[in-house]
């Protein structure tokens, strides 16, 4: 019987080329090729749009007016297309609020527990809630076969003569002194009423407590209680009186407590955040290495850096003013002055405000953009003193489970939680409310563990997470969710994940295609495409040469093809090569780095090697490098601490390519990024036409008005409202796609328009303008990355993930200087092996200039041709952040406690 399958018929979204293929339903298919060839435009823009938009045109024309109309992709046919759902590879989130508890729902499911089953502490004691019943168990234990009255204090605030009316008038006729004797309400002045009202109760009933008259005790507690505002004394005729509270209160200091509500226990809410930080754990504060960046520094040559700028300048002459009177010498520097004199600088006197004055009264002026500007300059943040960076209000943290508050549970890394969840013991009626509770969380905590997040902590905030790590914390909650009969749609949901996870992620893809679910997943890595049930592979080159369905079929089928690189992956004859390098130029040595879950790491970075920092995820590699390293050579806000960094002085700059793409504006092209565009405008400004014309280099752009056609505003198209359905974008009939104006279309260079000359592949553009400084060697480094066949103004909104990658590079490639560092974060995030071979080149060209490349990279093939790797581990969070080995390649795969060395050894598959 045959297996029903999607069928794609004539895909031409962006630059596919009527690709045709089919997907089997409830099947593991692979797309892959190289970076540009098309996988995302039809995995994602083709098969995933066609199925959201044919879900949104299945609502009703009411709900479909408060959604984003979607274009129909430009295919053919789509067909037996289940319900779509996509998990990219981007992580959008910049909230600091937003937390790997929040956004995987297990600190919802937290909340709850605490809730329902957490113990309130007070004074080292649990405070049980005082309710009817539970006052009616105490009283009956603690006095039965007594007589006692239970009583309520006095309003202070109501005038005694409306007291006694009030009294008198609900029937509250007796009153009792504090020593327990009787006074009838006729036979006291309002005189003494009022003088005497502190120490006078209004009884509500005289009893004996008994169990044969619980019920009336329980009546009698519930109208003292609702008399006295959640209140009342119960005074026995022998012993000592009783305060009966309502709610949560401290039997030993009487102070009350909220009721744990799930509010109560999310810093989103003003119920639970804490006051001083509203939630966000920490504050701002004064960054002094900031202020006084070089100690070796007079005050009087400059020492203070904000009062050496224009803006501060007459703070530095009221700075000099004051300091004879306060006995400093201004020739002195920073270092050379006493403990006493820096905090006169510093907090000021009488005579001489300070610096923490001079930035109070910039806080005064936060409406102005300098002065915020200002102020985030010399900012740094510490852990809020108040809720000591746990985000909760201290009733929150009085909240105990297991003997921990929920603050404390959320810096627990997924698997440390799933440990303590095992471990914890519940009595008999927490027990029954926590249950069910309880086996969703652990649920929850497995799913993370699956798709390798256990390293991750609660507290983590989401926009510190790289696009992999979010894309599996989106997988997680579908694996959690138990959709079946879906499609889902994956972007390379092996990024960050070190070889030996790489299985334990396969499983988990498995397990939703067992649910009955079709997955379509966008891959490079060698382990993933093998283990498909289908391969659809793209190419066979990319942008233009790209976008044909070169092959398709099993794995074994793909493989031997002879025209697709993926075959000749699979046929294990793409392999990187370079020259190894085994002598440095000297070193970077970082001692007693302690950030995050670093452990006093002592570590030296050679210079003028490729240098590959490698780990399990978690393992402390980005902290080490990002954080401490590059934080302190930059002395950014937010660095990591270690006592010291020696050798920062061989280097010249720090370049960081981040691992966030560089603009993704439909205006923002290879021309603009670049630069080379400003060299195009100035040139065509120069022509004898342009001067005659009167036309500026601003007239040959279309992002400002000028030379741009206007009614289209420069875009080349015209957007069309058709209402409720999807809008129709058509060609703008003033300029005829253009962008500009006839004026500005007449003048050419070299016979070439600039509408033409923006048609030019880079690759073209170089070579027609290899003479001009200011075009040519600015579009080399796209040439070098292997991105020469993109077009100059390509938007780079259509461009692939693996092409922004390599953009990214490429930028970087400008930037630098001889004797730079390099820093990159993967760097080989949607490369196909044949363009990682691309990158390794452009790393040597940059090693022989003099400088030094340090990747944060999990890519077997690139760790195995480092000249040198720096092994951490040997678990990601807390069981990680050590050095476990450092060496060549050869040197690593020998060593037995490394996951590195093992995946080196094979032993990963």
């Amino acid at each position: 019987m045959d297996v029903p399958a999607i069928r794609i018929e004539n895909a031409r979204t962006h630059n596919l080329r009527n690709a045709s293929c089919t997907i089997p339903l409830y099947s593991l298919t692979v797309v892959s090729g190289v970076s540009g060839s098309g996988k995302s435009s039809l995995a994602f823009d083709t098969l995933y749009a066609e199925g959201q938009r044919r879900y949104v045109a299945s609502l009703s024309t009411y709900a479909r007016q408060f959604l984003e109309r979607l274009p129909r992709p430009d295919v053919d046919l789509v067909s037996n297309l289940p319900p779509a759902i996509a998990i990219e590879q981007h992580n959008s989130v910049t909230n600091a609020r937003s937390t790997v508890g929040t956004a995987t729902e297990i600190l919802d499911h937290l909340r709850l527990l605490y809730a329902k089953v957490g113990e309130t502490f007070c004074c080292d004691s649990p405070v049980e809630a005082g309710t009817v019943q539970s006052w009616t168990e105490r009283l009956l234990e603690r006095f039965s076969g007594q007589r006692g009255s239970l009583a309520v204090a006095l309003r202070p605030e109501e005038p005694a003569a409306d007291l006694r009316e009030r009294l008198g008038r609900e029937g509250w006729n007796r009153l009792l002194d504090r020593a327990g004797n009787r006074i009838e309400l006729d036979d006291i002045d309002d005189g003494r009423l009022d003088r005497e009202r502190a120490d006078l109760l209004s009884v509500v009933d005289r009893l004996a407590i008994a169990e044969k008259g619980r019920s009336r005790l329980a009546e009698a507690l519930a109208a003292a209680l609702g008399r006295g505002f959640g209140e009342a004394i119960f005074v026995p005729l022998e012993g000592e009186a009783v305060a009966v509270r309502e709610g949560f209160v401290c039997e030993a200091c009487g102070r009350r407590h909220p009721t744990p509500q799930p509010a109560l226990f999310s810093f989103n809410s003003p119920l639970g955040a804490c006051s001083a930080c509203q939630g966000f754990g920490r504050v701002a504060a004064l960054d002094l290495e900031k202020v006084v960046p070089d100690p070796s520094v007079s005050l009087k040559a400059g020492g203070i850096a904000p009062f050496a700028t224009p803006s501060g300048r007459s703070c530095q002459r009221d700075l000099m003013r004051a300091c004879p009177a306060a006995g400093v010498d201004p020739t002195r520097s920073w270092r050379q002055l006493g403990a006493r004199q820096r905090a006169w600088v510093i907090e000021g006197d009488d005579d001489w405000y300070g610096i923490r004055g001079y930035f109070e009264y910039l806080e005064s002026r936060r409406y102005k953009v300098q002065a915020r500007i200002a102020i985030a300059r010399y900012r740094k943040y510490d852990p809020c003193p108040e809720c000591e960076g746990y985000r909760l209000r201290r009733e929150a943290l009085e909240v105990l489970v297991g003997g921990r508050h929920l603050g404390e549970v959320s810096t627990l890394t997924i698997e440390e939680l799933g440990g303590w969840l095992g471990g914890l013991k519940l009595d008999g009626g927490r027990r029954a409310r926590g249950e069910r509770l309880l086996a969703l969380l652990e649920a929850r905590v497995g799913t993370a563990l699956e798709v390798g997040l256990g390293y991750l902590s609660l507290a983590r905030q989401m926009r510190t997470l790289s696009g992999g790590e979010a894309q599996r914390i989106q997988l997680a909650t579908a694996l959690g969710g138990g959709l079946t009969s879906a499609l889902y749609v994956l972007d390379e949901p092996s990024v960050g994940l070190h070889p030996r996870d790489v299985g334990r992620l396969l499983g988990v893809l498995r397990s939703i295609r067992d649910q009955g679910n079709t997955l379509v997943v966008v891959e490079h890595a060698p382990e993933i495409v093998s283990a498909a049930d289908h391969l659809v592979d793209l190419g066979p080159g990319a942008g233009r040469e790209g976008g044909q369905v070169v092959a398709e079929g099993t794995v074994e089928e793909v493989a031997a093809q002879s025209n697709s690189p993926t075959a000749r992956l699979l046929a294990g004859k793409l392999k990187l090569e370079r020259r190894f390098r085994p002598e440095a130029s000297g070193s970077l040595r970082i001692e007693g780095a302690s950030a995050q879950n670093l452990q006093d790491v002592d570590v030296s970075i050679p210079l003028g090697q490729l240098v590959a920092v490698t780990g399990v995820s978690g393992a402390g590699k980005s902290t080490l490098i990002r954080a401490v390293l590059v934080g302190q050579l930059l002395k950014e806000s937010e660095r990591g601490p270690c006592k010291k960094i020696l050798g920062g002085d061989q280097i010249s700059e720090v370049v960081v390519v981040e691992p966030t793409p560089p603009g993704r504006s439909a205006r923002s092209n290879p021309a603009t990024i670049s630069k080379a565009f400003d060299g195009i405008r100035k040139r065509f400004a120069a022509t004898a036409g342009a001067k005659r014309r009167g036309l500026a280099p601003g007239w040959f752009s279309f992002n400002v008005p000028g030379g741009r056609c206007e009614p289209c505003e420069g875009s080349g198209e015209t957007v069309v409202d058709m209402q409720f359905l999807e809008d129709v974008r058509i060609p703008c009939e003033h300029c005829d796609g253009t962008r500009y104006k006839p004026e500005v279309r007449e003048v050419t260079v070299n016979g070439l328009s600039i509408v033409d000359v923006l048609a030019l592949s880079v690759q073209e553009a170089r070579e027609r303008f290899a003479n001009e400084k200011t075009i040519g060697p600015r579009l080399e480094p796209l040439c070098r990355v292997g991105l020469g066949y993109l077009t100059l103004a390509q938007p780079l909104s259509t461009l692939s993930g693996g092409e922004l990658q390599r953009l990214r590079i490429a930028q970087a490639l400008a930037a630098g200087t001889p004797g730079a560092l390099y820093v990159m974060d993967e760097p080989t995030t949607g490369l196909h092996v044949s363009e990682i071979q691309v990158l390794i080149s452009c790393l040597d060209a940059l090693l022989d200039s003099g400088a030094s490349v340090v990747l944060i990279e999990h890519n077997l093939d690139v760790i195995r041709v480092a000249d040198w790797i720096i092994d951490l581990g040997p678990e990601g969070g807390p069981g990680g952040g050590r050095i476990l080995a450092e060496g060549p390649p050869a040197a690593i795969a020998q060593v037995e406690h490394s996951y590195t060395g093992a995946a080196l050894r094979g032993e990963f598959g």
